[in-house]
């Protein structure tokens, strides 16, 4: 199954967001909603990270001189953010 795209993800927590602030729910529904939210947070942040990163390898291709190609080498502090995933 493919991972929600990013603007699904937003939409989501924007869902999450509004319920919170009609402030009619129940605590332990509350608490749950933020907690889902929070996840949201976390998926958005990872696929930030990653546009980011793809960003960069474009730009530090765009420097040298070449083309961008998804599979062209990656400078070191690239490489180990990647690995840090």
């Amino acid at each position: 199954m493919a991972e929600p795209a990013f603007e699904e993800l937003v939409a989501q927590l924007e869902e999450c967001a509004r319920k919170l602030d009609t402030g009619n729910i129940p605590l332990e529904e509350g608490l749950s909603i933020f907690e889902e939210g929070a996840a949201l947070v976390d998926q958005l942040r990872k696929l930030l990270s990653t546009a980011e990163l793809r960003v960069q390898r474009l730009q530090d291709n765009l420097q040298e001189g070449g083309a961008y190609r998804e599979d062209a080498p990656r400078n070191d502090a690239t490489a180990n953010s990647d690995d840090a995933s």
